[in-house]
């Protein structure tokens, strides 16, 4: 909603009070600020234990839209995968809508194959998520 008139007090000295009219002021679209989790490591750590070198099928996670909070149904998801510290790479299969924001993908054995695991992934209008997975 935009603020088109503002009226306010301006004090002068200790008796007198006067009044500022400020005329057409807006503001941008309203947004919603989205309530994320703090980060530790190069991510959430996940309490599930993968093992070490064995694909994960389907793993799934919801991307929400930074601007809007809404889940994000459509569009291009980029996945990084990062082996004990090392450089990223990028995922082998690519993130598939499941429905209502839910994403999957398919963490191939040679990607899980380390003792932690973290996995970027984005999207243009996504906050990033980031999770890391610790293998035995």
């Amino acid at each position: 909603m935009a603020v088109k008139d503002l009226i306010g007090p301006a004090f002068v000295g200790s008796t007198t009070v006067k009044y500022i009219v400020t005329r057409g002021l807006s503001i941008t679209a309203d947004y919603v600020i989205p309530i994320v989790e703090v980060n530790t490591l190069m991510g959430d750590v996940t309490d599930e234990v993968y093992r070490q070198g064995v694909a994960i099928t389907g793993f799934t996670f919801v991307l929400i839209d930074k601007f809007t909070g809404a889940a994000i149904t459509s569009g291009t998801v980029t996945c990084k995968v990062i082996k004990d510290g090392g450089s990223q790479s990028t995922s082998t299969n690519s993130a598939a809508h499941e429905g209502n924001g839910q994403w999957s993908i398919t963490l191939t054995a040679t990607e899980m194959d380390a003792e932690q695991v973290g996995l970027a992934i984005t999207h243009s209008t996504a906050l990033p998520l980031y999770k890391t997975f610790r293998t035995v």
